[in-house]
Formats: structure tokens, sequence, C-alpha cells
């Protein structure tokens, strides 16, 4: 699948300074429809395929917290469609003009969030490596790639605009949510949004899924974070008959001969 095939003609014409810039200012970038309607599709038939991890022999989803959200972490042993977008030119580029050379792949996702789940308002910037419960700060610079694979109307993410200028200051990553209503109500941005549409962030911005009442929603996203730290990552699993192109640049972002050191998540 080229790329032409993940993403439409205008999302890959786009300027990479255009979408750094925004993202330099507001804390994120977003672009509807970015997607073609044949990736959703596949990416939805790999992971019907992929199924449950019960009593399976196989790489496959898990639910979590309760029911109210299923995981499917290893995508990149599942669906060669996700690989190719996971490591598309496009989006290596889009990392290269934002933190410049030399980055990895620190966690990635096919989830699904279920009405009845209340998120916490958090920042990305932190890894878990067993030591610390709360988890590890760090100040590394980095960029998360927010898919919809269904319409979203309901539970949609959430960011506060700016957020990314002001969270270092804090040593904390969690926010409550009376404190980001008496301080940063106006600043809360909310993508309700197509399928297909795609939502660039820093990892320094505060943000969460919107908490829904609404027992019958199924929110469904493409989840893959990057950062310029390069001794750390989630454990990764590779389907090598997927990797036609393994330059130096993939080989880095894929941390092959790096520790990974974080835990896997949802364990």
């Amino acid at each position: 699948m080229d790329e032409k095939q993940i993403f439409n003609k205008e999302f890959l014409d786009l300027d990479f300074k255009l979408i750094s810039e925004e993202i330099n200012k507001n804390g994120f970038f977003s672009y509807d429809g970015a997607l073609s309607e044949n990736f959703i599709n596949n990416i939805k038939n790999d992971v019907t395929d992929s199924g449950l991890s019960l009593n399976k022999n196989n790489v496959a989803g898990v639910y979590f917290t309760h029911g109210n959200q299923f995981f499917l972490t290893h995508m990149l042993a599942v669906s060669k469609s996700f690989f190719n977008y996971c490591t598309n030119k496009k989006v290596l580029d889009i990392c290269t003009n934002y933190m410049g050379e030399g980055f990895r792949l620190k966690a990635l996702r096919y989830y699904e969030n279920f009405g009845g789940q209340v998120m916490q308002w958090h920042t990305d910037n932190r890894y878990y490596d067993g030591s610390n419960k709360d988890g590890i700060n760090t100040k590394t610079p980095g960029l998360i790639f927010l898919a919809y694979i269904s319409d979203v109307n309901d539970g949609e993410f959430q960011y506060i605009k700016g957020s990314h200028k002001w969270s270092l200051e804090n040593k904390y990553n969690d926010y409550s949510i009376d404190y980001v209503e008496k301080n940063y109500k106006n600043e809360i941005v909310g993508f309700k949004k197509p399928k297909g549409s795609i939502v660039i962030y820093n990892t320094h911005g505060v943000h969460r899924a919107k908490p829904s009442k609404d027992k019958k929603l199924v929110r469904k996203s493409l989840f893959f974070q990057v950062d310029k730290e390069l001794e750390h990552s989630e454990p990764i699993l590779v389907k090598t008959e997927y990797m036609n192109n393994f330059d130096d640049r993939i080989k880095l972002y894929l941390g092959f001969g790096k520790k990974t050191g974080m835990e896997m998540y949802p364990n």
C-alpha cells in the first residue's frame, strides 16, 4: 500500500512547516479526513481478524479498565496497513521537520473507548519502567499521531490549547477536572471529527478523552507516539514480512538493536 492509498492527496501536499507552526503555536495540528476509506477498512479488518487474546497463542487484543476500553497494542505485528502508515515517509518527514534528526517510536496501539469511561487530564511526556507507579517525567520533545477510525461526535479527544508551553513548569503529569475547569475552561479544544481525521499533538500538552454517558458509544482510534529520547520504548513486535524498506532511519525509528526499558500499556 503506497502513501496515496493511505492518505488523501490534500494531506500529502501539506507543507511540513505549516504543520510544525501550528503545533508550536497551539500544541496541535488537525486535518479532517486525512486517511483513505480503503485504509480505514483495512485497519478494521485487521483488528477483527486478530481477535481477542483469550487462550490464544497469537497476537491479539485485550479489554482494560473494567471493560471500558479495548486495546490492540502490537499493530505492527498484525497489520501491514498500519505498518505502512506508521513508517510512512510523510509521517517520518513530519517528525524530522518538527524534532530534527534522530527519533524513536515509543508506543502504538489501536484502541476503542466505550461510554462511561472517565479519563483524567494528563500529559504524555513520561514513561513507565516499573520503578515509579506515577511514571518518570521527561522534557524530551515528542509528537503523538491520533487518527479516528470511526466518526466521533461524542467522547472526543480534547486538548488544552497552549498547554505544551506551561506544563513543563510542573513536575507532575495529571490534572484534576476541577483544576482544569477553574483555570483553563476557555482553552479546551474538542475534536469532533469524521473517521479518517488526524490530530498530531505535542506530548507536553494536557489532554483527555471527553467523558460520555452514552453506554452505546464506541470511539475507535489509532495512536502512536514518537520522541527524541532514543533509549526507551514499549516492547515493539514487528512482522518481518511487512518490511520492504529497512534504511537507517527506519531501523532507528523502530528501535532495532536498542533496549526497550518501558512497560507495555496496558500490561
